[in-house]
């Protein structure tokens, strides 16, 4: 009840901030000003509540209230679970007219250590939404280190990993279409190492960096739940990073990617191109065996038109088995010539769904 009590005066507190009235204008004015705000919106269980400082607006904090429900969602699900009802994220519309498209964030404290941070968007409807996401998971995670420390000013991070963590957040469309990116940057130079990465000045591009944030947020032998927690307690530097995380695990996983289903039914361009380097030549029957059992498995949940492909394949395995090299090489070569044209399509549209292969 007193942290309800609280919230309220923060809300009235943002209110009379944003909307000072000139000198001139009576006690009277503000308190009825105050008390014609709309009443603030908040999320089901407290953690979120979003104010508005004109009536004009009220139809917004819905919206708004929703967005930052999403961006809490998706980073609770990928980080730790984030935001509590003990102290909520304040998130204020403001009454700017202007072309304004940033977010203000500052925070709010009792003499008895009760705390939060405020976010205000001067201008909704010109919020570049992308800032907003930003300053609303910022604030979500300044809040999980405080919660942890004790002190808002334990949050270390370099400015690069809270974008790595959003975009690590979203969904698999994206990653899809991210991991294409990564891979078109890796046959341009190679894998990322983790010292390229962690150093202090580095500045890894976006797509590298999310796949990082993937790594160390899934729960793994290498990246167990007090790992990540431990982000948030300890100042990031390389040495501590480099102590917690292990090189040859991070390339394994970065290579075990491309076997990764993002999308049900799709295959994309460089998971296709690994995978054509897995087509070995068999030295003999068993190998063959072994070789056509692998080529199984990377058929689950791919395309018709990659799945036809792979048949192919597994027909010149089974000849070799069956019939001896000179069969094999008939069928190895027609197989061959179809995956030249496959390779071709994926080129140029990156990845193929199982709806383009009805």
């Amino acid at each position: 009840m007193r942290s309800a009590f609280l919230l309220f005066s923060v809300l009235m507190g943002c209110s009379l901030f944003a909307n000072a009235p000139a000198a001139s204008a009576s006690k009277t004015e503000e308190v009825a000003r105050a008390k014609a705000r709309p009443t603030p919106l908040q999320s089901s269980d407290g953690a979120l509540y979003v104010s508005c400082a004109t009536a004009d607006r009220a139809t917004l904090r819905w919206p708004i209230l929703r967005f930052a429900e999403t961006v809490r969602k998706h980073l609770s699900e990928t980080y730790l679970p984030l935001g509590s009802s003990a102290t909520p994220l304040v998130i204020e519309i403001g009454a700017e007219t202007n072309q304004v498209t940033t977010v203000e964030r500052r925070s709010f404290r009792t003499g008895d250590g009760f705390a939060q941070l405020i976010l205000r968007i001067p201008n909704p409807e010109t919020v570049d939404l992308e800032i907003l996401r930003e300053a609303v998971g910022e604030a979500l995670l300044r809040e999980r280190a405080r919660s942890q420390t004790g002190r808002y000013s334990s949050y270390t991070w370099p400015k690069w990993w809270l974008r790595a963590v959003l975009n690590a957040s979203k969904g698999n469309v994206w990653k899809a279409e991210a991991y294409e990116r990564l891979q078109a940057e890796i046959r341009q130079n190679k894998a990322p190492s983790l010292q390229s990465l962690l150093t202090a000045e580095s500045d890894p591009s976006e797509d590298a960096a999310a796949f990082l944030a993937m790594w160390i947020l899934e729960e793994t032998p290498y990246q167990k739940q007090n790992n990540r927690l431990s982000l948030l307690v300890n100042p990031w530097t390389p040495i501590f990073m480099l102590g917690i995380l292990d090189e040859g695990a991070w390339q394994t996983w970065l290579a075990e990617q491309d076997k990764v289903i993002f999308l049900p039914g799709v295959i994309t361009y460089s998971q296709f191109l690994r995978w054509q380097e897995t087509l070995d030549d068999p030295v003999d029957t068993a190998d063959a065996l072994r070789l056509a059992t692998a080529l199984s498995r990377t058929m689950i949940g791919r395309p018709k038109t990659f799945c036809d492909l792979a048949e192919r394949y597994l027909s010149a395995y089974s000849a070799y088995v069956n019939e001896g090299p000179e069969a094999y090489w008939t069928l190895r070569r027609v197989a061959d010539t179809e995956a030249k044209a496959l390779e071709q399509q994926l080129q140029q549209c990156k990845m193929i769904s199982i709806e383009e292969g009805k």
